[in-house]
């Protein structure tokens, strides 16, 4: 190769490399004094940009001084080659910080044997740059300060890129927790210097690994910027936002009062907060519906109208599911439900249920129980806020609560349904079914009352926890048989109702409780009746009763032991 085209290598190659280090000098500059990136992932890359333009003006100093034969040329050949191989393991650690710190976290950062592997490799490679030293290992010089590789040379690309393939292999298992853009521009430190080091291996000249490195690093900055930038748009973005959500966060306090405010009248209140509601929406209507998935309806439970405005709660009690499945399907998928024109529905079920109403725009959100839709809160013909459901969705947690605590208070206004003893139910839900039983005709219905045989005498003879026991068992046998269906009434009196169930069926399940009663050692008297038609329930289980009462008498005049 002619001197003058060697010397316009060197230039060039010599250019490249102190641009390369200004620039990244002045990226870590940036990252020093940025305060928005401050985080540890910062750090390391700061570290990264200052290793790397050390490295790129030292790597320049080795083309400037290389074949110098003075003193000044022969220590800057030494100090610049060992800082330039020193460097590049250095960085490359620096590196597997970096992208430790953006994909892993701190139990995955130090559980995986890759992570250890990887280090221990880089600190092995510092240790043989120092070692090449004093041994030649990696490189030499000639009387003309001029370097030369050694046979050990390629110990030095073998280390880093060892390294750096597990260093891809963590870059390419956790991709999805970082940007496309990011893993583009890590993924380049890890493509351009192999690239490099496979032409450098066979020619060398050009600093082709630290400009590749240069050149990685300048992407990783630019790719850093560009995700700062969008961050702090979505600040702005988020601020632009603030006056609108402490309008919200006033009307929520408001709404919130009238919650906590309420105390026993939670319908009261409710209705109240409803009241604010309308007057932030400048609505017709606001409302409260709830679910009845057994029934597939739902039902209008508080209301609250403009001043000329219709109520229309007590018409909208049984609305058919059907007619809002769409509304409970926009609220699993986006918590959200807007009708900006009822036109858009003519002809469809909930057009004929809204439009006789004079809806013509509704918003509503879902009120929600362990992420189960169980109702909806809405309004109608908004004229402000159109659209925002914010305000709703940030108020239907204290909804939902105020629903809960009503029921709560409702159970315990009801008292308890559950036998504590036997886990049946008790009488006040047997007087409540049958008060909701008798408003009907049943068909098809079967009763059983059942006594316990010998219950003071257990108790009397061997105390109270066996007849306790004995109780148990009873209710064991009801529930094989009839599981869910039985009634403990009494001390030692049960009663079943079934309906609808086939006389046949019904006198065989009578048989299986006998049977049941026998395995579990329990000596009962029961009467049973069954009917096709019944109209007067009391009077059926009066019969019931009776039927009961005469096998006892029956049973006494047996004279068999009761217990």
């Amino acid at each position: 190769m002619k001197g003058g085209d060697r010397m316009s290598r060197e230039i060039i190659n010599s250019v490249l490399l102190l641009w390369g280090s200004l620039f990244c000098a002045v990226s870590s500059l940036y990252f020093w004094i940025t305060k928005y990136y401050r985080t540890v992932k910062r750090d390391w890359i700061y570290r990264m940009q200052v290793s790397t333009s050390v490295l790129l003006f030292w790597d320049a100093m080795t083309n400037l001084f290389r074949g110098r034969p003075d003193l000044l040329g022969f220590w800057m050949v030494r100090i610049s080659n060992f800082l330039n191989f020193f460097l590049v393991e250095l960085t490359l650690l620096f590196f597997h910080y970096y992208i430790c710190a953006m994909l892993l976290t701190p139990e995955e950062n130090a559980a995986l044997k890759r992570v250890k592997v990887v280090r221990a490799l880089c600190c092995v490679g510092l240790a043989l740059v120092v070692v090449s030293q004093f041994t030649g290992l990696y490189y030499t010089f000639d009387a003309s300060n001029v370097y030369h590789r050694s046979a050990g040379y390629p110990i030095s690309m073998i280390v880093p890129v060892v390294a750096m393939a597990l260093d891809g292999s963590l870059l390419l298992q956790y991709r999805a927790r970082i940007s496309r853009g990011m893993f583009l521009a890590t993924g380049s430190y890890l493509v351009l210097p192999l690239l490099a080091i496979s032409i450098q291996i066979v020619h060398y000249g050009l600093a082709l690994v630290d400009l590749a490195i240069g050149v990685a690093m300048v992407l990783m900055f630019l790719v850093s910027i560009k995700e700062q930038n969008e961050a702090m748009l979505r600040l702005e973005t988020s601020r632009a936002q603030i006056a609108e959500k402490l309008e919200i966060a006033t009307v929520l306090n408001r709404c919130v009062e009238k919650l906590s405010t309420g105390g026993r009248d939670l319908d009261k209140a409710t209705n109240e907060l409803l009241g604010v509601i309308s007057d932030y929406f400048a609505a017709d209507r606001s409302y409260i519906f709830e679910l009845d998935r057994e029934r597939n309806v739902i039902v209008n439970t508080h209301e609250a109208v403009r001043e000329g405005v219709s109520e229309e709660k007590d018409n909208l009690q049984e609305v058919p599911l059907e007619a809002v499945a769409e509304w409970i399907e926009a609220f699993e998928r986006e918590g959200v439900y807007f009708l900006p024109d009822l036109e858009q529905k003519k002809g469809q079920l909930i057009y004929d249920v809204l439009a006789p109403q004079n809806i013509h725009s509704l918003l509503a959100v879902p009120l929600l129980r362990d992420h189960v839709v169980t109702g909806f809160l809405g309004v109608d013909n908004p004229k402000e806020h159109v659209g925002d459901a914010t305000l709703l969705s940030s108020i239907q947690f204290f909804v939902t609560n105020s629903l809960e605590q009503k029921k709560t208070q409702e159970r315990l206004y009801k008292f308890c349904y559950i036998d504590m003893l036997t886990g049946l139910s008790n009488r006040n839900r047997y007087m409540e079914n049958l008060s909701g039983w008798e408003k009907g005709t049943l068909r098809e219905i079967g009763g059983i009352y059942m006594d316990l045989n010998g219950l003071k005498h257990c108790n009397d003879r061997f105390g109270h926890e066996a007849g306790d026991a004995l109780i148990r068992r009873t209710a064991d046998a009801l529930n094989e048989v009839f599981p869910g269906e039985g009634y403990r009434i009494g001390g030692d009196e049960f009663v079943v109702l079934r309906c609808p169930i086939g006389q046949e069926d019904f006198a065989d399940k009578v048989h299986q409780l006998r049977e049941a009663l026998v395995r579990h050692g329990v000596d009962a008297a029961i009467g049973s009746f069954w009917q096709p038609l019944v109209e007067d329930l009391p009077a059926f289980l009066r019969e019931a009763d009776d039927r009961m009462y005469r096998e006892k008498e029956r049973q006494k005049r047996s004279a068999r032991p009761s217990v």
